[in-house]
C-alpha cells in the first residue's frame, strides 16, 4: 500500500459516491481507505438521519463484496448555543488535520465536493472552502504529514453521482439539508434546499389544515 486515504463521510449522496469510487476505481487501489463520520448536531437538525444513513451504508458496503475499509466516528454537539457557531467545512478540516497528525500513513483526505457545488458556488461558499483548507494546513503543520485534499467526484454533478452508484447504496444516503421529521426517527426531504433542488426532489404535499372548531351554540 502507498498509504491511507481518509474519507470524510457525511452520509449524503456526494460522500457515498466518493467512497464508492475510492473502493472501486483503479487509481485508488493501492491505498487503504479509512472512513470517518462526524456526528454533527447543528441547527439544521440533520445529524440523526445522516448518522443512520452512514451506518446503513457501511453495513451495505461490507456485505456487498467491496474491498475492506476501516471506520470511525466522532460526536460534535454544542447545546449551549442556539446558532451554528462552527461551519461544517471548518470543523471537518480541523478533525481531518488532527486525524492526519495521529495517523502518519494518511496521504490524502477525500471530500465529496461535486461539479454542482463548484458551478453554483457563490463568493461566500468559495471563501469558506478556502478558509477550511487553511485550517486543515494549520492543524497539520504541527506534524509534517504530507497529506492533502482530493475530490474524487468533483468532475460529476450530483445527478451524475446519483446515476454512477448502485441503487442499493443510494438507498443509504441522506442529502436534504432541512429534514422534516415525522416522529422521533422518521424524516422526509424538504424538497426546497439546494441539495433537494439539485436532485429534483419535490416538496412534500401540504397537509390539509385541520377543520375549524364548531361555532358555540347561541
Amino acid at each position: 500500500m502507498k498509504g491511507v486515504i481518509l474519507c470524510m463521510y457525511s452520509g449524503g449522496l456526494d460522500s457515498a459516491g466518493m467512497l464508492h469510487f475510492l473502493l472501486t476505481k483503479e487509481e485508488y487501489r493501492d491505498y487503504a481507505v479509512h472512513v470517518h463520520h462526524m456526528h454533527l448536531v447543528n441547527p439544521e437538525n440533520r445529524a440523526l438521519v445522516e448518522h443512520a444513513a452512514t451506518l446503513g451504508a457501511m453495513e451495505h458496503l461490507r456485505k456487498s463484496g467491496y474491498r475492506e475499509f476501516s471506520y470511525s466516528e466522532s460526536l460534535h454537539r454544542y447545546p449551549a448555543f442556539n446558532q451554528q457557531i462552527i461551519w461544517d467545512a471548518d470543523l471537518c478540516a480541523f478533525m481531518a488535520g488532527n486525524i492526519c497528525n495521529a495517523t502518519p500513513d494518511i496521504r490524502y483526505v477525500a471530500l465529496g465536493r461535486t461539479k454542482t457545488d463548484i458551478d453554483e458556488a457563490g463568493h461566500n461558499f468559495l471563501a469558506r472552502m478556502a478558509r477550511a483548507q487553511e485550517i486543515f494546513r494549520a492543524v497539520k503543520a504541527l506534524n509534517q504529514n504530507p497529506s492533502e485534499y482530493i475530490f474524487p467526484v468533483a468532475q460529476l454533478t450530483k445527478r451524475e453521482v446519483w446515476d454512477a452508484i448502485p441503487p442499493e447504496l443510494r438507498a443509504h444516503t441522506w442529502s436534504c439539508r432541512r429534514p422534516i421529521y415525522e416522529g422521533k426517527t422518521r424524516a422526509i426531504a424538504c424538497g426546497r434546499c439546494i441539495s433537494c433542488k439539485a436532485l429534483g426532489i419535490q416538496p412534500p404535499p401540504q397537509k390539509d389544515a385541520p377543520a375549524a372548531p364548531p361555532a358555540p351554540a347561541s
